[in-house]
């Protein structure tokens, strides 16, 4: 399934992808590859995103924002901790392969129980853009080689695989010995905690997927059972909760760069790196060089499974973009914020680090970069010094041997910081900013936005100027009860003149306080109308009449009202998506098809609570759906230089 959703305070922040509409058109003139696709998978709202696995009692991969976290503080969960899971993910969009590719990611890896060891593992694949998605086996071959012992037997690698790096806790990712055989290529054999890379798939099951290359991780005394408790790629420590960051962190880069050879031949580097802390250094774990070219447009993707043993296989904060330039990412401290009027002083929930990275991917210092830092609410509007304050003293470089200071950071004007910045070859810079939220913003979200600019005559002609941005999320809970209308959910981007188009709305509490929707008084239960233009024909969705939670209470041609009447959990508590949905299927009219190039579906929530009265921009939200045929939605494109 792909996950799609439209919230009307975060639509623009769960994914953030950068495209210049004005370069598709050039896609295919010019001589240079660029491109940023930003997906943080703390929320829901991820249209390229496409989820699966086999469902039932094996599971599949789902986003956990409003379910199993707050919202807006959510994972992307490959598996549960859980016997014989599989799941994966990957992003259905195309890159071009011609500046180089970097992947850039967190994860978790953790489990409850303490019968158990951690298993299997998680992969990280890149794969042609050309090729139909299909999976490799699951098991030790983590989605991405064959596995022959499943049942049913894969003996087939991922589709167009160009290179899988597995992050392997079990061991068997680089293991070809398993008895019987799972049909995977090469390998020393049983390698619990370890980074292991396996190249292209093939049409030859004697040569698909080889094992290249691997990196041990920690302390190896032992036997394999004694290493598997060491806690290198996975937390080996049971915990009810998911592990902080400063009890387990991994963030992970992948890079594929072309070089030159001793003798002037062009071959492709393929490395693995993490860190371990929140803004830690990055540790080198695998260099490889190939002669195998990767594809001229790719993708990438996850997958993860559980055995015998298990744990959860967790990723967030995805950033794939180009190598060899200047560019930016920001991290926070924080999932979510409650700001000082809620009570949220004393616990420091009010407080906020923000971490900025200045990365130079050059051989040379980069010298006169603009840093500007604005922190705005989910509309785009500026914060007032009411609603959000930077501590005085708090905008820190942290490593200013690497990072040079030309003109002051400081804050300009309120909640606007700007200053003059040099950079060293090859270097990170980090700047560290810490606010204080005194009231909930309008939306429920604080959006932080870093630029990097270099103004005209600069020295360094930058290639990508793209990935010269990047925004962070930060939802804030509101005094009291906020019910949100958290989803629009269409099932795709295209106009289905056939078949219609089906939606799903649902409802979120950004309140600090739990709320019971089952009320005496059903004047006071929660309603939602939904809109949409004439031309469009509107037919409920719902289940059996008794699993039926929702009663629509007002159907006229264009304007629907539903009030949850039979709630399946009577409270919701703060922070979390109540799980009864609306569904409902939207057919055009066929004498529309010449004519309508898309159209919008709006949803409101009736909040009846008084505490809300303040902050109801976020009752709404839309969706807009395309006729294809018309407008199309492609691929990356812009700017395209190929690999040789």
């Amino acid at each position: 399934m792909k996950i799609h959703t439209n919230m009307v305070d975060s639509r623009m922040f769960y994914r953030v992808i950068t495209l210049a509409a004005a370069a598709i058109i050039m896609a295919c003139q010019t001589s240079k590859a660029q491109f940023t696709i930003i997906d943080d998978l703390r929320g829901n709202n991820y249209p390229d995103i496409v989820v699966g696995g086999p469902g039932g009692t094996q599971g599949t991969a789902y986003l956990t924002s409003g379910i199993d976290d707050p919202v807006g503080s959510g994972w992307l969960r490959l598996t549960r901790d859980q016997t014989n899971q599989r799941g994966y993910a990957y992003i259905d969009r195309s890159f071009p392969s011609g500046m180089g590719v970097l992947i850039d990611f967190e994860y978790k890896m953790w489990r409850t129980g303490s019968s158990h060891t951690g298993a299997d593992g998680l992969s990280v694949f890149l794969f042609d853009a050309d090729e139909e998605f299909r999976l490799g086996g699951y098991g030790g071959s983590l989605g991405y080689a064959p596995n022959t012992n499943s049942n049913p037997p894969v003996t087939q690698g991922l589709a167009g695989g160009y290179i899988g790096v597995g992050l392997d806790a079990y061991g068997n990712f680089s293991n070809p010995f398993n008895d019987p055989s799972e049909g995977r290529n090469g390998g020393p054999g049983e390698e619990p905690n370890s980074v292991v890379l396996r190249g292209p798939t093939t049409d030859d099951s004697n040569t698909t997927n080889e094992f290249l290359t691997s990196t041990l991780l920690g302390d190896r005394e032992g036997d394999n059972g004694e290493i598997r408790q060491r806690g290198e790629v996975d937390y080996d420590i049971p915990t009810i909760t998911r592990p902080s960051s400063d009890d387990f962190y991994r963030r992970v880069q992948i890079t594929v760069l072309d070089v030159e050879d001793v003798n002037g031949e062009l071959r492709y580097e393929i490395t693995v790196r993490w860190s371990r802390s929140p803004g830690g250094a990055f540790e080198h774990l695998i260099t490889y060089t190939t002669d195998e070219p990767p594809p001229q447009r790719m993708k990438v993707g996850f997958a993860a499974s559980t055995g015998a043993d298990l744990n959860f296989h967790e990723i967030r904060n995805i950033l794939v973009t180009t190598l060899g330039n200047l560019r930016t990412i920001k991290l926070a401290d924080k999932d979510f914020l409650i700001p000082t009027n809620a009570g949220g002083g004393g616990a420091n929930e009010n407080k906020i680090t923000y971490t900025i990275e200045v990365v130079n991917d050059t051989n040379a210092p980069i010298e006169g970069i603009v840093l500007r830092d604005t922190i705005k609410d989910a509309y785009g509007n500026v914060l007032s010094p009411e609603t959000f304050t930077i501590d005085p003293g708090s905008i820190t470089v942290l490593n200013p041997d690497v990072l040079t200071v030309e003109s002051d950071i400081e804050e300009t004007t309120t909640n606007i910081i700007q200053g003059t910045v040099s950079i060293a070859a090859g270097e990170t810079g980090l700047i560290q900013v810490t606010g204080t939220l005194h009231q909930t913003p309008p939306g429920n979200h604080i959006i932080n936005t870093v630029l990097l600019d270099l103004p005209d005559g600069t020295d360094y002609d930058d290639e990508d100027p793209l990935n010269n941005t990047y925004s962070w999320r930060t939802p804030v809970y509101a005094d009291g009860v906020d019910l949100i209308l958290g989803d629009i959910i269409p099932d795709g981007r295209c106009i289905d003149y056939v078949n219609g188009n089906t939606f799903t709305v649902q409802v979120s509490n950004m309140g600090t306080d739990d709320l019971n929707v089952a009320s005496s008084d059903p004047n006071k239960r929660i309603t939602v109308t939904i809109t949409h233009p004439p031309g469009t024909v509107f037919t409920p969705l719902q289940p059996t009449p008794e699993e039926v939670k929702w009663t629509l209470t007002n159907n006229s041609p264009t304007s629907h009202t539903y009030r949850l009447t039979n709630p399946s959990k009577n409270i919701l508590p703060r922070g979390f998506t109540h799980p009864d949905l609306i569904r409902f299927r939207l057919t055009s009219e066929l004498t529309d098809i010449p004519t309508r190039d898309e159209y919008t579906v709006n949803a409101i929530v009736d909040q009846f609570n008084d505490n809300d009265d303040d902050n109801d921009g976020n009752n709404i939200s839309t969706a807009s759906l395309h006729n294809c045929a018309i407008i199309s939605n492609p691929m990356i494109y812009q700017r395209v230089k190929w690999w040789p």
